[in-house]
């Protein structure tokens, strides 16, 4: 109990006010294979390994066009990661958590990253905090939910969380811009929902150790803000 206290009582203190509420979409998780990975960009420019696990990020688009400054429009961006287990036995992750745990960063032309923003004060049921168990030679990925929109006349990117929250960067403008992911998880124990296993009555997680831990941060992608 104690330890299910302090994961809802740290993501409470996430403040939410600054998320946009049009920021309501779906992440995307995949599971795969060796014989069924996803037809992606992979190249050792993107990719780092640390400890036999190697961590991607995957932009298979690197020209994100601008969309025009009207309500309710929007370009989706296509970001995500993926994550392979080459090591010889199996590693569980945590949460698949685009807040705190699979940071989107993003460098502008002058080598200064832009402040991301946003935040969570609640947490949703949702499969991405299952803690999922990634054979030898298998790989999961995820994709962020992220698109260019308009707020206040200032151009934006962001995205929600897929967990009751989201994130954005601003003051964007048609530019080139280096983009990378940094993955960082400290706890090797975690409260787990497994959609599969967990009471959906009670709905009362797992406390599941052995997590993998560390941190992994994936070289620079360039890619283009370019007007339509």
């Amino acid at each position: 109990i104690t330890a299910i206290a302090l994961v809802f009582g740290f993501f409470g203190a996430i403040a939410l006010s600054y998320i946009p509420k049009e920021l309501i979409a779906n992440s995307q998780l995949i599971r795969e294979s060796p014989d069924e990975v996803i037809s992606s960009e992979s190249t050792e420019n993107n990719a780092v390994e640390v400890e036999g696990v190697r961590f991607e990020i995957l932009v298979p688009e690197r020209v994100w066009t601008i969309p025009p400054n009207e309500p309710d429009a929007e370009t989706a961006v296509k970001i995500g990661i993926r994550i392979t287990n080459n090591t010889q036995q199996a590693v569980r992750f945590t949460w698949l958590d685009p807040l705190m745990i699979m940071s989107l960063q993003i460098i502008k032309p002058d080598g200064t990253a832009i402040k991301r923003q946003g935040g969570r004060d609640i947490l949703l049921k949702s499969p991405q905090l299952a803690c999922p168990l990634v054979l030898p030679g298998n790989s999961l990925t995820f994709f962020f939910d992220a698109k260019l929109y308009w707020l206040n006349n200032i151009l934006h990117l962001g995205g929600s969380d897929g967990l009751g929250g989201g994130w954005y960067f601003s003051s964007l403008e048609p530019n080139t811009y280096q983009v990378r992911l940094i993955y960082e998880n400290p706890y090797g124990v975690k409260a787990c929902y497994d959609p599969e296993t967990i009471n959906q009555e009670t709905y009362v997680p797992d406390i599941v150790q052995g997590l993998w831990t560390g941190r992994a941060i994936t070289p620079l992608l360039e890619v283009h803000i370019v007007e339509p």
